[in-house]
């Protein structure tokens, strides 16, 4: 089962690329989703690992940097590992983007956060 998201997000840490041995790409960044605000009138922020595989990685690291929005579809997977200092399970969401669309950039005037 997979589990699909689409949405605008903020990129809250720059873009970085790896490359593999086999010529596979991938661009790794945070990206922060804001949620409105709660009954206190405080900013709701979210923040999730953000990967893009393939020749979108180097458009994506290319093209963004921290600050930048775009507005992204992709399906979210869980990453399961162990830590190696003290033995326990660890996990994480990230979300797959399979398709992205740039914004443009706006000077934020807004009250609201800019993570």
């Amino acid at each position: 089962m997979s589990l699909y998201a689409s949405g605008i997000i903020r990129i809250i840490s720059d873009p970085t690329l790896k490359s593999f041995d086999s010529g596979t790409q991938v661009a790794n960044f945070a990206g922060g989703i804001s949620e409105g605000k709660d009954k206190n009138g405080n900013w709701i922020n979210n923040a999730m690992d953000i990967e893009v595989w393939g020749k979108s990685a180097e458009v994506i690291v290319d093209k963004l940097k921290k600050g930048d929005s775009i507005m992204v579809t992709g399906n979210i997977k869980r990453q399961d590992w162990e830590d190696k200092k003290t033995g326990d399970k660890r996990s994480k969401h990230v979300l797959a983007v399979s398709r992205f669309e740039f914004l443009p950039r706006a000077n934020n005037t807004s009250d609201e956060p800019a993570f």
